[in-house]
């Protein structure tokens, strides 16, 4: 479902990504683990591009995705997005914000538009919200209304960007609770976090990167218990010594 091959990426003399080779098959949940800077957060941005690669190859569902243009547009409304800030219109009600891109992107009358909002909002337990604004929302309710904005657009990939790292603590769980719902339901899923309970949970394979590199890339299980490097057994003694 994704591939990349080869990837480079520089922000001026930082090489950011470096040599990133991946190969993602549908249905599989990756969650991507590494110390800040580490390059998490722009591997998950150059996957719809987002963030523009240097040189290598990138491919969703076996398409190479293009530098730009509407082939390019197209592949990447196949890809959903969760940042860790909302990214929500705060002038439009929540039903707004997840019916206009179905309507303006992918065609859909408004009638089939808002019988699928009213089925996400329900699924993530926000419906009884659905007339309010987004300011008028707790962050984690705004972050389940994200996560059905971009799954109404029927994605073949969803990528998570730290979603609960703005969250206050007792928030976090009810946007993880729906992330781990939907990586049971078969979606592919691209997780940048720093949750180890949820990479333990809901991980088919965790991909630790260190300095712009893939350091390791195992199942959670031999991760947590033995991981190979010494710089996962670091950051790990860190994390989890708390």
């Amino acid at each position: 479902m994704v591939s990349m091959r080869n990837v480079q990426k520089h922000f001026g003399d930082l090489h950011v990504l470096k040599d990133i080779d991946i190969e993602i098959p549908q249905g599989q949940v990756v969650v991507v683990l590494g110390p800040s800077g580490s390059g998490k957060s722009t591997l998950c941005r150059t996957i719809n591009r987002l963030e523009p690669i240097d040189s290598g190859e990138i491919r969703i569902g076996g398409e190479v995705l293009p530098a730009e243009g509407r082939d390019l547009a197209r592949l990447r409304s196949d890809v959903g997005m969760v940042f860790q800030s909302f990214n929500l219109f705060a002038h439009k009600t929540i039903y707004e914000n997840v019916t206009i891109g179905p309507i303006k992107v992918r065609g859909m009358s408004k009638a089939e538009a808002g019988e699928r909002a009213d089925e996400l909002l329900d699924r993530v337990g926000v419906s009884a919200q659905k007339d309010k604004y987004p300011a008028q929302l707790s962050g984690g309710q705004q972050q389940r209304v994200a996560i059905a904005r971009s799954l109404a657009m029927g994605p073949k990939v969803m990528l998570f960007d730290e979603p609960t790292s703005a969250l206050d603590p007792e928030m976090v769980s009810e946007v993880l609770d729906v992330m781990v719902s939907l990586a049971k339901d078969g979606m592919t899923m691209v997780v940048v976090t720093h949750e180890m309970g949820f990479a333990r949970k809901a991980a088919d394979r965790i991909v630790f990167m260190s300095e712009g590199a893939i350091v390791e890339d195992s199942d959670p299980e031999s991760f947590f218990t033995a991981p190979e490097s010494e710089r996962a057994r670091d950051f790990l003694s860190k994390i989890l010594g708390h």
